[in-house]
């Protein structure tokens, strides 16, 4: 059997090197399709497939907070609620977001992290490489601040000294010492509603105020549970809503019917990547559908050659050769050509992958690195063995049902049977289909990004630039310095070159912050049955809106007069006043999401302004709450300047500015408000992109098969056309006779693609933005396009065909 085997791969080699262009034609088609499916399954496997790196990762579940209309964080009194009131938990944990300023030790740096609960660790299943976590009391208020730091940051600004556990670091000003160091490959952080890379993580302390109950609006936590052993998670969601129900009978004002508070627990698996999975998947299976279309245009090719081959195989099966012989041989030659397509597309998906892994997680977050490891090779092996047996079975069929005398009797070197011709048509309309259902993917996905290009912003994003600054509490412990620095920030950089305006907003629109609440109108209580009003709340400071294009609808913007010292007023959107304030005029209407029942504390409506798409642009604007910075000062802030033409050229004047007033203040995070909106259509860009590509490839396949198919037609009938035309045929007669086939083989395949399109694209439903699955005009256009391109393959065989001379074609015969 191994002899055999041998000699079957020697004569597969043999064949093949008889026709070189052809085997190049085949290694380059499978390898380039096969390493685009490699890539794609790796970053699928990275990011979706692989566990996270923690201990018993299935036990550990995320606490999703929804309302009826919005998704929303924990306060910190119901998280000590989880603590205290379910069983169904070895641990419950919570994190928020930190940046910290790190100074005295170099160029200062802005660091992303966490602030965590002292059992945070210990909840997601991870230990210290080096040194320990934290202690159970270091979440105490008035304890020593201790800090844990990452794998990656000890090694880039500390070059992985032996000393930094137990060294003393200066973060936002406030001394923390190091007590441990994470794994290697330890990333978990969560920076303003964006999974990002953690770099440093502190525990936050439980004060008295933080968990009272009249602190349940501010919602600011991510919960974290890790189940008992002997726990499902249906029995631990029963608990949870056992508890929210006893909560609403405690707090109906705060937890009202109307609301549709619950809470979901989520695997931390699919919370993490649950968002960029679709993606990821549509375009794994477009590359698979390449793939196929591929294996099917090879499997075409190597099916006309052995039709060329029947006399030589009429030949061997004359002198004793076995059908099971020649079909050996078929698959030999099918394996020699897979597996060196295979060893191309494992070079070029290794290359490739190489430069994926260089993204940052923020933008495509993964359980591991994206790598060509021993399982992504594992299943590259298995799929080439199905493609080498896939594309060698059409023609070893031939050879199975090989009769000697008949293929001698009638066998020419170019020539190919009836079955063949059948076959290699269902190939085509196989390939036809599939490019069509990548084409309106393609298509779909391409009309939803020019809507969402198209969606009105409510602010004006070109020449914007936006850049984040944190105000240590150490050095601006007063509102009042707060808002000295921010004006100055703001006056000093609208006075540089070219910077037409500056302003500064708590939260920035598209940039993934998030901070909202509830707030009382006065005189209007609310019932139990009823919502609470709820919204965005922003602080800016008065040249916000104008920086932004942000237009006064009615009313008046903020102005020096709102100080701290003077009258509470805000700016409320026409989302809010529409929402809360129907039929009424909002102007001096008064609020309040700061005050109790005991103590309000309102303010005065002097404006409104238009709304601005601040989450998604897929999603409809929130209710917007804006207030005087002076009168709300936040440590974290976004500077905000206009500067025509190139934005980013505005970034060192900024900085300048910023180093000028604080040299230890780093700037981070700068982007244009270009860039943020094209990062928020970046999944369906990336899956569009691919589609389109994919597609393209198909669809020249596809071409590429008509044509083949089509020009040995002609050649296959050159005695037909010449009787024909001896007997009064016209050219355009034999132009109508390829046109008819090629139009048979297209209908099928167009009909086909377009019941697959029909069902396959509910896949990319979540992804699309004011355009069905269905969208009449995607399925009329693309259609006809695959229909130009059928008529451009055949126009050369037709072309041909009408110039057949009948006397030569006699002759032959």
């Amino acid at each position: 059997m191994l002899d055999r085997t041998k000699q079957n791969l020697r004569e597969g080699l043999r064949a093949l090197r008889t026709a070189p262009l052809l085997s190049a034609i085949v290694i380059v088609t499978l390898g380039i399709a096969l390493a685009a499916s490699v890539t794609a399954f790796s970053v699928l496997n990275a990011s979706v497939l692989q566990p996270l790196p923690f201990r018993e990762p299935g036990r550990v579940l995320f606490l999703s907070h929804d309302y009826r209309n919005m998704r929303a964080a924990s306060s910190p009194p119901l998280f000590l609620d989880y603590r205290r009131s379910t069983r169904s938990f070895e641990s419950v944990s919570a994190a928020m977001p930190w940046n910290a300023n790190l100074t005295g030790a170099g160029e200062p740096e802005r660091l992303r992290g966490l602030l965590v609960s002292a059992d945070f660790f210990s909840t997601l299943g991870v230990d210290a490489v080096t040194g320990r976590v934290f202690l159970a009391d270091e979440e105490t208020p008035g304890r020593d601040r201790v800090v844990v730091i990452s794998h990656g940051l000890w090694q880039r600004r500390f070059g992985g000294a032996a000393g930094v556990v137990g060294s003393t670091l200066r973060l936002n000003g406030e001394p923390y010492e190091v007590v441990g160091i994470t794994p290697p490959g330890f990333e978990w952080g969560r920076a303003y509603g964006r999974d990002a890379q953690g770099e440093l993580w502190a525990p936050f302390a439980l004060t008295p105020a933080r968990v009272a109950d009249d602190n349940r609006g501010s919602e600011f936590l991510d919960v974290y549970a890790r189940l008992r052993g002997d726990v499902t998670t249906d029995q631990a969601q029963a608990d949870i809503n056992s508890l929210i129900a006893t909560l609403r009978g405690r707090f109906p004002k705060r937890y009202t019917e109307a609301s549709g508070f619950g809470v979901r627990l989520v695997p931390l698996q699919q919370e993490a990547f649950g968002q960029i999975k679709p993606a990821l998947v549509i375009v794994f299976v477009a590359v698979v559908l390449l793939l196929v279309v591929a294996a099917t245009n090879v499997a075409s090719l190597l099916l006309t050659r052995a039709a060329g081959r029947r006399r030589e195989l009429s030949t061997r099966a004359a002198l004793g050769a076995s059908p099971r012989r020649l079909v050996g041989q078929f698959m030999a030659e099918s394996a020699v050509l897979v597996s060196a397509a295979g060893a191309l597309g494992l070079t070029l998906a290794w290359l490739a992958t190489s430069a994926i892994a260089q993204i940052d997680p923020v933008a495509l977050p993964r359980a591991r690195p994206i790598a060509i490891d021993a399982f992504v090779v594992a299943c590259a092996v298995g799929a080439m063995a199905v493609l080498a047996c896939a594309i060698g079975f059409v023609p070893s069929r031939q050879a199975r049902r090989a009769d000697p005398m008949t293929w001698l009797k009638t066998a020419k070197q170019s020539g190919a049977s009836r079955e063949v011709a059948t076959v290699r048509r269902v190939l085509i309309v196989f390939q036809t289909a599939i490019a069509l259902t990548l084409l309106i993917g393609g298509g779909l996905l391409v009309r939803s990004v020019s809507r969402l290009y198209s969606t009105p912003l409510g602010f004006t994003s070109d020449g914007v630039l936006a850049a984040q600054l944190q105000l240590p509490r150490t050095r601006y412990t007063q509102a009042v310095t707060r808002s000295q620095l921010v004006d100055q920030i703001v006056s000093r950089s609208a006075g540089r070159s070219g910077i037409l305006s500056a302003g500064v907003v708590s939260e920035l629109p598209l940039g993934g912050s998030s901070n909202s609440g509830t707030f009382e109108i006065d005189g209007r209580p609310v019932d139990r049955a009823e919502n609470l009003p709820h919204a965005e709340l922003w602080s800016a400071s008065p040249t916000y809106f104008p920086t932004l294009g942000i237009p006064l609808t009615r009313g008046r913007l903020f102005d020096a007069r709102d100080s701290a010292d003077r009258p509470a007023v805000a700016i409320v959107s026409e989302a809010l006043a529409a929402r809360y304030f129907p039929g009424v005029d909002p102007i001096g209407q008064r609020i309040d999401f700061e005050g109790g029942p005991g103590a309000r504390s309102w303010r005065e409506i002097v404006g409104v302004v238009g709304d601005v798409r601040d989450r998604r642009l897929d999603k409809a604007a929130e209710p917007q709450l804006y207030v005087p910075y002076g009168q709300r000062s936040t440590g974290g802030l976004f500077v905000v300047v206009r500067r025509p033409g190139e934005a980013a050229s505005a970034l060192p004047d900024v900085r300048a500015v910023v180093r000028e007033l604080d040299p230890d203040l780093p700037i981070y995070n700068a982007t244009t408000m270009a860039d943020l909106q094209a990062k928020d259509t970046r999944d369906r860009r990336i899956v569009r992109s691919a589609l389109v590509g994919f597609a393209a490839a198909a669809l020249l396949l596809a071409a590429l098969g008509l044509y083949g198919l089509l020009s040995q037609m002609v050649r296959d009938r050159v005695p037909e056309i010449g009787v024909r035309m001896a007997l009064g045929a016209s050219p355009a007669d034999m132009m109508r006779l390829v046109l008819r086939e090629a139009a048979s083989v297209g209908l099928f395949g167009m009909l086909g693609g377009l019941a697959t399109a029909f069902a396959a694209t509910r896949l990319l439903k979540g992804l699309l933005f004011g355009v069905s699955t269905t969208d009449p005009l995607t399925y009329i256009v693309v259609p006809l396009l695959l229909a130009m391109v059928i008529l451009a393959a055949c126009a050369l065989p037709a072309r041909r065909a009408a110039r057949v001379d009948p006397l030569v074609a006699l002759r032959s015969e």
